[in-house]
């Protein structure tokens, strides 16, 4: 038991540390031998759990992914209305972008390097979208979101204007202007989507400020 538990200790010293390079550096310019550095372990440690870079890499990828799943599972509480859960789980996001580098190595490598990671690079954008989608119907049946709306095809729009949001955030501010960014982000949305008029909406700023 005590054996199991240094490996796995030592497995998840690995993984946070490859976080930590990989939030600094592309996939091609981070290195094993970067990873070993960071995490204080010998090169037979690292392949024990890990066979190469894009494994270790793609462990990250995963772990990142599954942090959003969490954050969605603590917020999914059925007496808050669909459209401010969507808003809270864009602040929660954010937040984590901020605060765990391998939050941002995962979303690092999900982008920049999707083309090494073809076959599961898509997933975690595919499974948000669904996430999104439900909520969207939610907010359509809560009167919050005008039927107009396919919820199929905005909640793609939502994803992918918070991916642009936190990319340009990252780029002109290294994500200190994100939130701002994304209260602008969804007064822009709610201008479109919503069948109520502005009295009405969520309290954008407070959702995301608490």
């Amino acid at each position: 038991m005590a054996k199991q538990a240094r490996a796995r200790a030592t497995r998840e010293l690995i993984v946070q540390a490859a976080g930590t390079v990989f939030s600094q550096k592309t996939y091609a310019q981070a290195t094993l031998g970067d990873v070993l550095a960071e995490a204080g372990v010998t090169q037979g440690a690292l392949y024990f759990h890990f066979p190469s870079k894009k494994a270790v890499a793609q462990e990250v990828i995963d772990r990142q992914h599954e942090l959003f799943l969490a954050a969605g599972e603590t917020l999914s509480d059925p007496s808050v209305r669909g459209l401010e859960t969507m808003i809270m789980l864009s602040r929660e996001l954010a937040q984590q972008i901020t605060s765990d580098p391998l939050v941002r190595a995962g979303l690092r490598l999900s982008t920049e390097s999707a083309d090494v990671f073809v076959e599961t690079a898509s997933k975690p954008y595919e499974d948000w979208i669904s996430a999104c989608e439900v909520l969207i119907d939610r907010a359509i049946i809560e009167g919050d979101i005008s039927p107009r709306q396919d919820s199929g095809r905005l909640a793609a729009f939502v994803i992918a204007t918070f991916t642009g949001v936190q990319s340009l955030s990252q780029a002109r501010t290294h994500w200190a202007d994100i939130i701002d960014r994304l209260e602008e982000m969804w007064a822009f949305l709610l201008e479109g989507i919503s069948s109520t008029d502005a009295a009405q909406r969520p309290d954008v700023s407070a959702l995301l400020r608490s």
